[in-house]
């Protein structure tokens, strides 16, 4: 009787640790293709909408992109500043470009520059801090090679990681899914 006892209080204390930690969050999931998004999450005692702009829209393969996006808390109107963005783009199951961008001021620029490059890469300054990529002085951050080379819809997941301060990790990432549309 007793074995049943520290196992039932060993995973009692395991889901009590993990809950004092995580506040509620819940983030909605759209699925569609718009040229700007404006998605809600609660967040503690915040409503915070995500912006996701494409310029153009539909983007126009093998052409200059910008994907623009930023966090604003509803209840204040203010910009969300100091937010790491994980971003994962994809096209028919295929992961083109997944990595850590940080924005100290929250709005992200990312340019799309196409190449004859075979391979995807972010230019921009590596912040040890957060481990991602923030961008130029100018505020963009320059992704070079094929991406959005090709029509069709592509599949993008932005997950939050970071939020108001450098060192503030969420719990659990607010994650919001996107489709973009490329044309030829």
């Amino acid at each position: 009787m007793s074995h049943y006892f520290t196992l039932y209080l060993s995973a009692f204390l395991i889901i009590f640790t993990f809950s004092i930690g995580i506040h509620h969050l819940n983030a909605q999931i759209y699925h569609g293709v718009l040229p700007h998004f404006q998605l809600i999450t609660i967040l503690e005692d915040r409503n915070i909408s995500i912006n996701f702009i494409t310029e153009p829209n539909p983007i126009v393969s093998g052409h200059h992109s910008e994907l623009k996006m930023s966090l604003i808390n509803m209840k204040s109107g203010e910009k969300i500043q100091h937010v790491t963005y994980r971003i994962t783009i994809s096209k028919d199951n295929q992961t083109e470009l997944s990595e850590f961008f940080h924005s100290h001021t929250g709005s992200l620029v990312i340019s799309s520059e196409n190449n004859n490059s075979s391979s995807i890469t972010a230019e921009g300054n590596f912040d040890p801090l957060t481990n991602a990529i923030v961008p130029d002085p100018s505020g963009i951050i320059v992704i070079t090679g094929p991406l959005f080379l090709d029509a069709g819809i592509y599949k993008a997941t932005i997950e939050i990681i970071t939020i108001d301060n450098d060192k503030t990790v969420l719990p659990i990432p607010l994650q919001f899914h996107f489709d973009i549309k490329v044309k030829k």
